[in-house]
């Protein structure tokens, strides 16, 4: 079987809710990386760059990186329709999830480990401040592509809306005026009521569920 390594209110959240809208058996193998398991032996010998998600096969393989697993799960269970209904549609599906692996997620980092990206600590004001301002923007940008469509991709549910929604509520975390973003709020309702996610996100106790009118 199938193992999840994963960590409430990280990005695991979303290759945790693209197992279960798979209908896939695995294990959840919580990683609190807020205390420091990450950097524990056991799970270094898993994933050596300690982090979450990393999706551990039965014969020892290991698969790493949030767009890699989602794209494994997408391509090879449902007939690929958790990416999309046609080969084009399912590559935009993973450059959406490229770009908030690859420029969304950088971003945050930079507001919450400055000295990440300079030794200068009189740098980490203005990196802070910037990352802040580029956070907000990138927020902007997924919520004006809700506008006219339930889900990032159109009318149809993919794995780049659980990826998508896992930068809503870190926007608190800047202090930026989340509410604002109505149309990642709107998609956030239709992604819990899915059955297969919210087994997830219950199982993580997500914030996402307290976020939720519901």
């Amino acid at each position: 079987m199938l193992t999840l390594y994963y960590c409430p209110y990280a990005c695991s959240m979303a290759s945790h809710v693209a197992l279960e809208e798979a209908g896939i058996a695995f294990e959840a193998h919580k990683v609190n990386i807020f205390t420091g398991e990450q950097l524990k032996p056991d799970y270094l010998a898993i994933n050596p760059r300690a982090k979450v998600p990393a999706l551990a096969f039965d014969d020892g393989r290991v698969l790493l990186e949030t767009v890699a697993i989602l794209g494994w799960i997408g391509q090879n269970h449902l007939d690929g329709e958790l990416l999309g209904t046609d080969a084009l549609e399912r590559s935009r599906t993973l450059a959406f999830c490229a770009w908030l692996s690859g420029a969304v997620h950088p971003t945050f980092k930079q507001f919450i480990h400055p000295e990440q990206f300079a030794g200068d600590v009189a740098a980490h004001a203005a990196i802070k401040a910037q990352a802040k301002e580029t956070y907000w923007s990138q927020l902007q940008e997924i919520d004006a592509v809700l506008a006219d469509r339930p889900w990032v991709m159109g009318e149809r549910f993919t794995l780049a809306d659980p990826y998508a929604l896992v930068f809503y509520p870190w926007g608190r975390e800047l202090g930026l005026p989340v509410k604002e973003l109505t149309h990642l709020a709107a998609m956030n309702e239709r992604l819990i009521a899915r059955p297969g996610a919210r087994r997830a996100l219950e199982r993580e106790k997500s914030v996402l569920l307290t976020m939720s009118k519901r």
